[in-house]
């Protein structure tokens, strides 16, 4: 019998769904208005995904701008501390600039954000409510996970200006090795730090492998103390049934001023683009003023809108095709039957042209059988 919540848009199925496992995991559902003061994004550019804000002037005279993140308003209006943390869901739409078309797009986001105390179990949970949202949407997703102190502390450690830090960033980033090694050559880094430096595009893949080489390239406590973490954390996934297809990618960086400790994007095979992403920002929580911890992620629902269901591959589940000289009432009785299985049926003397169906019937003499 085919289950009929399948039969929603990936989309629709997933706000469904995740609503409840959320709320399973006591995440109470945060809800904004479109609308926030336009000195909330101005002053936190480096946050947002890009850097082009739609704005309008309020009949107060303020200037309000159409929300292009949620995470900055949850923050904002959380009162979450060391002694009372915050969990948080939201459906939402988000307002951004959309780089490929040169114009601004509305984004459906499902996220949750988790305020406050913010412990190795906290990290965990959040990171296995990201396996488990990819994992409910679709069964062949990956999750790459990694740690900001592994790359950080390396080029901390190189002493770079600036403008060279940044840059060497965005190379690994991009998993650029050649130009990681040009530039590193350019601007003077010993040549057995370059070595070091070019190993970090390829550390990727399974978890133990993937942190056994990185264990190599260690120089501080901090390097270390990430590893460890991203070691303690994917072994607990194994117990909160949420270590299926996860996967070490320490070349994974977000903004330094913004984010610290783990981060994580997932993807599914079947989309080129990475729809969820997430991570601590304790360093955003300090910019507002909050010495508490926080991490969350964001579940991009236009990129799942994107994925074909079962169904849309075909256009009915059954096809019954029945003779000339069949009684109406057979017909009538045998598509009544496939539909009474949970089936989409359609009743045709001959097959059209293009149908795509999942199975084939035949009706005669009042009997119907499946043609195999």
């Amino acid at each position: 019998m085919v289950n009929r919540k399948a039969k929603l848009k990936p989309a629709e199925k997933a706000t469904l769904e995740l609503r409840a496992l959320y709320e399973q995991f006591g995440y109470r559902k945060y809800k904004m208005g479109k609308f926030e003061e336009y000195g909330l994004y101005a002053s936190n550019m480096d946050f947002l995904s890009g850097d082009k804000v739609l704005t309008f002037t309020d009949l107060d005279g303020r200037l309000m701008a159409l929300k292009p993140d949620v995470t900055l308003s949850i923050i904002k209006d959380s009162h979450a501390d060391l002694q009372s943390s915050e969990k948080l869901y939201y459906i939402e739409n988000v307002y951004r600039e959309d780089r490929e078309g040169n114009n601004f797009v509305e984004i459906e986001q499902m996220g949750l954000e988790c305020l406050g105390n913010v412990d190795d179990y906290c990290i965990t949970e959040v990171v296995a409510l990201a396996v488990k949202t990819l994992k409910s949407i679709d069964k062949n997703y990956i999750l790459e996970i990694s740690h900001m102190s592994f790359v950080t502390e390396l080029l901390k450690d190189l002493g770079l200006r600036y403008d060279d830090y940044v840059h060497m960033l965005n190379l690994i980033r991009s998993k650029n090795a050649p130009g990681i090694v040009k530039v590193a050559r350019k601007i003077g880094v010993p040549e057995e730090r370059i070595d070091d430096l070019k190993e970090i595009p390829s550390l990727f893949g399974p978890v133990k492998q993937t942190l056994k080489r990185a264990r190599r390239l260690v120089i501080n406590e901090e390097m270390q103390e990430g590893l460890d973490q991203l070691e303690r954390i994917t072994d607990v996934l194994k117990a909160m049934d949420a270590a299926d297809n996860v996967q070490i990618d320490l070349s994974l960086v977000n903004d330094t001023n913004y984010y610290n400790g783990i981060i994580f994007k997932g993807y599914f095979e079947e989309l080129a683009k990475h729809v969820l992403a997430g991570g601590q920002y304790d360093k955003a929580m300090t910019k507002f003023g909050r010495a508490t911890g926080a991490i969350g992620f964001g579940l991009y629902l236009n990129e799942v809108s994107l994925l074909r269901t079962e169904e849309e591959k075909y256009d009915v589940d059954a096809l019954m095709l029945y003779g000339a000289k069949e009684q109406i009432a057979n017909v009538a009785k045998a598509i009544t039957s496939l539909r009474k299985q949970g089936m989409s049926a359609r009743a045709e003397r001959s097959r059209p042209k293009g149908l795509k169906c999942r199975k084939i019937y035949r009706l005669k003499d009042g009997v119907l059988t499946e043609k195999k």
